[in-house]
């Protein structure tokens, strides 16, 4: 194509965009990655201002969403997504990011793989989503949480707290017979060893506020090894805005730009891609539909840890779990336990019936006994839809909601999961809530693999009805299943990248 800018245009420069360019520059394909972000802010600021923020966001009325999502760098994030993507919620939250770096820079970073059962209705083997997995865990870098110091192979795993460490050893010595319900030590995209340009968790607590240190993966950090490639070229501040068909495709941006390639790879996560195809899908009448995780937040007390202090440790994920509440293969929720003296003391300060400074002395005498459970549902227990604003023509509203019933499966598992709590010697306390439909920001299912029509796409995320047009981020996941999904997302991309580089003939020089 005469004229093009690149063999391949990426469009998004978070997780599954950097899954997505490494194959094809390991092929030799010349590859645009244009990203409405760039590299200044974060890394230039001082501990205080991580986390209190510039304007002391930190301290603002608590809105009830996720500890993770009211911190300065996540409420920055979120609000530029809100304010530039012209995306609107009714009854759901819509997250996305704008960042360089896209959602890895809020991402919870615990690890999920996905198994043949899951996976039974794609277009797609397992074997194949295996050896990206593969690919990708070697390249992020993860850890396990253990209670001991090193692994029986001899390297060094992160440590458990001290109330985590005393529920998974409950869980040891009295596991349900029937294995309905599982414990385990969460896997996170962390590192416990060095890495070159990465330092190991230091313990400080400061996963939420952007990781200084670099042990929690980001995709920014592959941008480093992707720039040295003479294939790879990276455009700053080039926020994509329409996709015109051509001899190709062409991308314009919101300063006027234009970009054009054969071929164009959609990474701007799941709302961002919808944006970016508004019109080249139907948005009519019910609207696109978006798989997201219902969300279940459970307070938890531990009466053994109580007074007790608190151990160094992280504040990502501590335990995973998962139950079983029906005889279908989706029929399971997952979720992780977190401990709550690692996380902001502040969003649970401000939910507490007393005053600032009382609140405060509370939060700290028992701060080392209490722990946070979230539990997801799978995509089908959701009801939400993307649609075209009547009032503009042209921007999108998302109208979310909660399947048929589904209160009553939430009640339900609500009293199974006391059951256990039981079992393992913690209180449930007041406040168990359902959070809005898009906080859990785990998001599929709007342009499914292996579905017809003009919202479906092929086994390599090809849409239909517009060759040369693929998409790699969490849009393409057929149904989503309550495991974290980031994970298979950048397997999926990595996939489909390598499918790609095989398949396309390398242009002549």
């Amino acid at each position: 194509m005469k004229g093009a800018d690149a063999d391949f245009i990426i469009i998004g420069s978070g997780p599954a965009g950097v899954s997505a360019a490494f194959p094809l520059i390991a092929a030799g394909r010349r590859v645009l990655m244009l990203d409405a972000g760039n590299d200044l802010g974060s890394q230039e600021e001082s501990r205080s201002v991580r986390i209190l923020g510039s304007d002391l966001e930190s301290l603002r009325v608590d809105d009830g969403s996720s500890p993770k999502l009211q911190t300065p760098v996540s409420r920055g994030i979120v609000e530029r997504f809100r304010r530039d993507s012209g995306i609107a919620g009714a009854g759901f939250m819509p997250i996305g990011s704008l960042a360089r770096g896209g959602l890895s820079n809020i991402w919870g970073a615990q690890i999920s793989y996905l198994d043949a059962e899951d996976i039974a209705d794609w277009p797609i083997d397992i074997a194949s989503l295996q050896r990206s997995y593969e690919r990708i865990s070697q390249r992020i870098g993860i850890s396990r949480n253990a209670d001991f110091t090193e692994s029986a192979n001899e390297q060094p795993v992160l440590p458990l707290g001290a109330t985590a460490a005393h529920i998974l050893q409950r869980h040891k010595v009295a596991k349900p017979v029937d294995g309905s319900f599982r414990l385990f030590p969460a896997v996170n995209a962390m590192l416990s060893q060095a890495r070159p340009g990465r330092a190991a968790c230091d313990l400080r607590g400061d996963c939420l506020y952007g990781c200084p240190s670099g042990a929690i993966y980001n995709s920014r950090q592959d941008l480093l090894l992707l720039r040295k490639s003479p294939h790879f070229r990276l455009l700053d501040n080039m926020r994509a805005v329409s996709l015109a068909r051509n001899a190709g495709w062409t991308v314009g941006t919101a300063d006027g730009l234009s970009f054009s390639a054969p071929r164009i790879i959609l990474a701007a996560g799941v709302l961002g891609t919808a944006a970016l195809l508004a019109d080249h899908l139907p948005l009519e009448e019910q609207g696109l539909r978006l798989l997201n995780s219902p969300t279940l937040a459970i307070p938890l007390l531990s009466p053994a840890r109580l007074l007790r202090s608190s151990t160094p440790t992280h504040s990502l994920a501590q335990l995973g779990l998962s139950l079983c509440y029906g005889g279908g293969t989706s029929d399971y929720v997952t979720g992780a336990i977190y401990e709550v003296g690692s996380l902001p003391a502040q969003s649970f300060i401000n939910r507490m019936p007393l005053g600032r400074k009382a609140g405060r002395a509370a939060f700290e005498t028992i701060a080392g006994s209490l722990l946070v459970a979230t539990i997801y549902y799978p995509g089908d227990q959701s009801r939400s839809y993307i649609h075209r604003d009547a009032t503009t023509g042209r921007s999108l509203i998302i109208r979310g909601g909660f399947a048929d019933g589904f209160e009553i499966r939430a009640e339900a598992l609500k009293k199974a999961l006391r059951r256990e709590w039981k079992r393992l010697g913690l209180i449930q306390l007041p406040g168990a809530s359902l959070a809005e439909p898009g906080v859990d920001a785990h998001f599929a299912g709007t342009l499914p693999m292996g579905a017809s029509g003009p919202s479906g796409t092929s086994a390599d995320g090809e849409l239909n009805l517009h060759p040369g047009l693929h998409i790699v981020d969490g849009s393409i996941i057929p149904d989503l299943s309550s495991k974290y999904i980031t994970m298979t997302i950048m397997a999926n991309a990595d996939r489909i990248a390598h499918r790609l580089a095989e398949t396309e003939a390398k242009p002549a020089l």
